[in-house]
């Protein structure tokens, strides 16, 4: 909308840099005339993880651009109903990322062996890994569940080395590589995303009731579409369970014959087609 065939360049970032969206990855770069009303297509090739998608109007002698509508999708994100679900879990405390679910549980404070236990008890554990773009996720999803309260606090899966206190470990034994403490060194011997902070970490008494993140793999890969002109026989769609497909009379089968749902949430290969 910002003058009809008026020549501009709009460009699309994906990454999960919140402060400034301008330095996160291009996705997308369109340039040419803008028709009024009429939408743009700007898929990310290859597909690009992150937590924050960005429109950005550039090398152009229009002054603003006006978006009427906007929609961002993927066929790569898993779905909310593949995470595992428990009856007492806060209503909209589950998040998915990269092919994992992470559960904020905020109502009930535990010391770390007992946060950890919990996890553990329901096939999850607390988060026992780093990256640039996990760090960003869960700042965010904190961030946006804690908006007005910054002195929240949640239990990660790191804890001080025994062995050498230096260093800290994830509960999964690997040696903490990639970190965001807010200020190094400290004396305690567990760590916690630090509301306080801008949820960055801090070392923290392992005995101080925080809330917590149980992260766990998928459980399912939910019921797929079902090819025309087919049969499609499965006990459940649970992880580690197999489709086998079949077509009517008359109809030749390409494609796979079986599919099995894999731990990431997702099938092995893509459904097969009956055709004449």
């Amino acid at each position: 909308c910002p003058g009809n065939n008026q020549p501009a360049t709009i460009v699309v970032r994906v990454g999960n840099n919140r402060p400034d969206l301008g330095t996160n990855p291009i996705c997308n770069r369109f340039s040419g005339p803008l028709e009024e009303g009429k939408p743009l297509f700007l898929p990310c090739n290859p597909p690009m993880p992150g937590a924050f998608v960005s429109v950005h109007l550039e090398d152009t002698t229009l002054s603003q651009l006006s978006i009427c509508e906007a929609f961002v999708y993927t066929d790569q994100a898993l779905p909310i109903e593949r995470c595992p679900q428990f009856r007492d879990q806060p209503p909209g405390s589950t998040a998915t990322y990269n092919g994992k679910c992470y559960i904020f549980y905020n109502r009930q404070p535990l010391n770390f062996k007992d946060a950890l236990s919990f996890c553990k008890s329901r096939g999850g554990t607390l988060v026992d890994e780093s990256n640039p773009a996990l760090q960003g996720f869960i700042s965010w999803e904190l961030w946006r569940r804690h908006r007005s309260d910054t002195s929240s606090q949640y239990w990660m899966g790191a804890v001080r080395d025994a062995q050498d206190r230096k260093n800290w470990k994830w509960i999964n034994g690997e040696d903490v590589s990639v970190s965001f403490w807010n200020l190094p060194g400290g004396s305690e011997n567990c760590a916690r995303y630090d509301g306080s902070k801008g949820w960055l970490w801090s070392d923290t008494n392992c005995n101080s009731n925080l809330n917590y993140i149980c992260q766990h793999q998928p459980k399912a890969c939910g019921r797929p579409e079902q090819p025309p002109n087919s049969t499609m026989v499965a006990k459940n769609f649970n992880v580690g369970a197999t489709i086998e497909y079949s077509c009517d009379e008359g109809h030749l089968l390409v494609g796979p014959v079986a599919r099995t749902c894999l731990p990431t949430g997702f099938y092995n290969e893509f459904p097969p087609v009956c055709k004449r």
